[in-house]
This record gives structure tokens, C-alpha cells and sequence, in this order.
């Protein structure tokens, strides 16, 4: 390859010698309506006037738009995704979890229906007849929606880009079965805990018990040593425990990760029996390090196999449950729990912010959204209003 020279004086424009004599040529880089980078280059002008006319020729096509521009009549749904998938892989836009999740959405429900299709061409007919096709299979509405979620995640992406004009596929009509209840209620609560309390060893009933404090599985499985402060306070003459939630572990993150959302690094504040369960858990873990003759360090992680000194895998919490409830006859799972303590600290009228800031959410909205109608909850209202609404 030639090696070109750039002109003093004149931006985008180089100078090469051939057999023939000096020749011109030009590049400029410019950023095509999908986001990605591109170069145009041509050459071969006899003289530089002429490389700067048409350098001038292609600057003006830039900016009324007729430069890399994506015609949708050419695209298809697949080629959009894939270029939205690898940018915001590349910018880590999306967390590696988003990301699965986003491809296994995109090739299970989209692929196979659209993924060949213009983007411009799929309609509102087409669309809504997917839609209750995937309804009538007896997917719950909820699911339904995340489908959907994609979706529009595409096509808004390709208006914003003006790769279409509009997003014809706004405010769909989405059927399907109602979600599972997320409700509990205070008898199957104590119910269960009792049952796990009786048939776990201490170790596995304080993995149980510390959610529920409401934190999130990723967030249980990534505490450590280090997360735990213990004092005294003078005031109410007890000890509490401070617990900071700064890592999680997800199954992408088996060694430690962030945190869903920056709300989420948080420390809550516990005292009475919990303070004692967390002591022996720590020492335990500790034990478990040096039965192996391993060094214990102040941040290795709470949650340990006993048999090998490693840590848990992530879904641990999930897998007790599930044999408890399978056991018990209750059914509950790690985030019913999360769900669970937001009911039952709006039914004792909490501080709303107070319960964002613990569960750690970025809102109060959010936190509203966790709270199921509960018979207590009831109770109380009546007895805030009883004497206002008597006879």
C-alpha cells in the first residue's frame, strides 16, 4: 500500500507518488445513523484542487443527510439488533446479565417471526397477531410485556436514528395470565421460618433469615466479612450490626460484582436475635477456612460450602427454599421475601423513604410496587379511621 502524506494546509487531503507521478487522495471519518464509525476515502486526483472539490462534494452530502444513511427498506430486524446488541456490549451500556438476557429474548420470540423482515415493513397487524399467538400459549401477561419490552427497545432505537420515521408498534394491546400472587401472609410466614428454623443447621437458617431484611439473592451472596460492623449503642443499652451491601453475585458474577443500581449500595442497621445468628455465621465461615488450611482473610465471603471452602454458588438461597417449601407446603422464594418486608413495613406505617432507602430502590414508586394488600395492612387503616367512620 501506498503510503500517503497529508497536505499542510489542507485537512483530509494527502499526497502519494505512483509510477505515473504524484497523486491525491482523500479521507474523512464520519459517524453513520446506527452510531458506528465509518471512513470515506477515494483517490487517484491528478491535483489537489480537485480532491478538495470533491471532499467538499461528500461534506455537503454529510450534512443534508445522504451519507451513511441506513435505508430500513434494507435492513432487517436482524442485522438492527445485532448492531444495537454489540455497541452497548462494546460501550457496556448493558451488564452482562442484560446482555444474555436481551440476546435469549431477541432469538427465542423475535428471530424466527421477523428477524427477516424490513424493519419498515412490520406492522401493527402482524405484530398484535404475535402477540396473542404468545397469549393463547398461556404466558403470563408480565412476560409478555418483557417480550414486548424488546421489541420497542428496537424500534425506538431505530426512530431516534432515523432509520424509521415512526415506531408503529407503540401501545400494543397485551393479553395473558394474571402474575403470580406475591403476597404472603403472616401465619405462612412464621409457618415457614419455624419449619426452616427446626430443619436447618444454624448456618443455613441465618442465610434464610437475613433476607428477610429484604435485600435482593445477589446481594445476600455477596456479603462478606467485611460487611458486617458491630457496636454498641448507648442509647437503647443493646448491640447492633451495621450491614453494607457493596457486591453481588449472580450467576455471570459468580467471584463478585456491582450492584444493580448505584441506590442499591446501601447500609442497614439490625439488632436482637439476627446480631447473634450473624456472629455465629461468620465464625462458622471462618471455621470452614481453617479446617482446609486456608487463610482467613476479613473479606472473604459469609456464604461457604463446608466441603470445599468455596463459595456458594449464587442460586444457594433459591435451592433451600425450595426443598423447604416443598417440605412445608409453603411456597416461598428469595424475592416473595423482598416483597414480604416491603408489605409488612408499609402495614406498620414506616417511613416510605425510610423503606426505599433499605430495600434500596432508586424511588419511592418502586417501593410501592413491592407492597401487596395484606389483612393487617386492613387492620390497620380500619383502626387509623374507626372513629371517624362510625355510625
Amino acid at each position: 500500500m501506498r503510503a500517503w502524506e497529508p497536505m499542510k494546509k489542507h485537512p483530509n487531503i494527502y499526497v502519494y507518488e505512483t509510477k505515473k507521478g504524484k497523486r491525491y487522495g482523500v479521507r474523512s471519518r464520519y459517524k453513520k445513523s446506527n452510531g458506528k464509525f465509518s471512513e470515506w476515502t477515494k483517490s487517484g486526483f491528478l491535483s489537489w484542487r480537485d480532491a478538495d472539490v470533491a471532499l467538499k462534494r461528500f461534506e455537503v452530502d454529510l450534512a443534508n443527510g445522504l451519507v451513511g444513511k441506513i435505508d430500513s427498506r434494507n435492513v432487517s430486524l436482524d442485522a438492527y439488533f445485532t448492531n444495537i446488541y454489540e455497541r452497548k456490549v462494546r460501550l457496556k451500556i448493558w451488564r452482562p446479565i442484560t446482555a444474555r438476557s436481551m440476546k435469549n429474548y431477541y432469538n427465542e420470540w423475535f428471530k424466527q417471526p421477523f428477524g427477516k423482515s424490513n424493519l419498515q415493513d412490520i406492522n401493527r397487524i402482524s405484530y398484535q397477531a404475535f402477540l396473542d399467538d404468545i397469549s393463547a400459549k398461556g404466558l403470563a401477561e408480565l412476560t409478555i410485556k418483557r417480550i414486548d419490552s424488546v421489541m420497542q427497545m428496537i424500534m425506538n432505537d431505530a426512530e431516534t436514528n432515523d432509520i424509521i420515521f415512526k415506531n408503529k408498534l407503540r401501545h400494543m394491546n397485551i393479553n395473558g395470565k394474571a402474575p403470580k400472587s406475591q403476597s404472603l401472609s403472616k401465619e405462612d410466614y412464621e409457618k415457614f421460618m419455624n419449619y426452616a428454623k427446626e430443619h436447618l443447621t444454624r448456618y443455613n437458617y441465618c442465610m434464610i433469615y437475613m433476607l428477610t431484611l429484604g435485600e435482593r439473592r445477589s446481594e445476600l451472596m455477596g456479603l462478606k466479612k467485611s460487611s458486617f460492623k458491630f457496636e454498641y449503642d448507648k442509647q437503647t443499652e443493646r448491640e447492633i450490626c451495621g450491614i453494607t451491601f457493596d457486591t453481588g453475585r449472580t450467576q455471570d458474577a459468580k467471584k463478585g460484582g456491582p450492584l444493580k443500581t448505584p441506590s442499591a449500595y446501601r447500609t442497614i442497621w439490625v439488632y436482637g436475635e439476627i446480631v447473634d445468628l450473624i456472629k455465629e455465621a461468620i465464625e462458622y465461615s471462618d471455621n470452614i477456612l481453617k479446617n482446609k488450611g486456608m487463610e482467613v482473610t476479613p473479606d472473604h465471603f459469609l456464604w461457604l460450602n463446608p466441603a470445599t471452602a468455596k463459595p456458594y454458588h449464587p442460586t444457594q438461597p433459591s435451592a433451600l427454599m425450595k426443598r423447604l417449601s416443598e417440605r412445608s407446603g409453603i411456597q416461598v422464594h428469595p424475592h416473595l421475601l423482598r416483597h414480604y418486608f416491603a408489605t409488612r413495613a408499609m402495614a406498620n406505617r414506616m417511613s416510605s423513604t425510610e423503606t426505599m432507602h433499605w430495600l434500596g430502590h432508586a424511588n419511592i414508586q418502586q417501593t410501592a410496587d413491592y407492597t401487596r394488600a395484606s389483612k393487617d395492612g386492613a387492620l390497620n387503616l380500619f383502626g387509623g379511621v374507626e372513629e371517624d367512620v362510625k355510625n
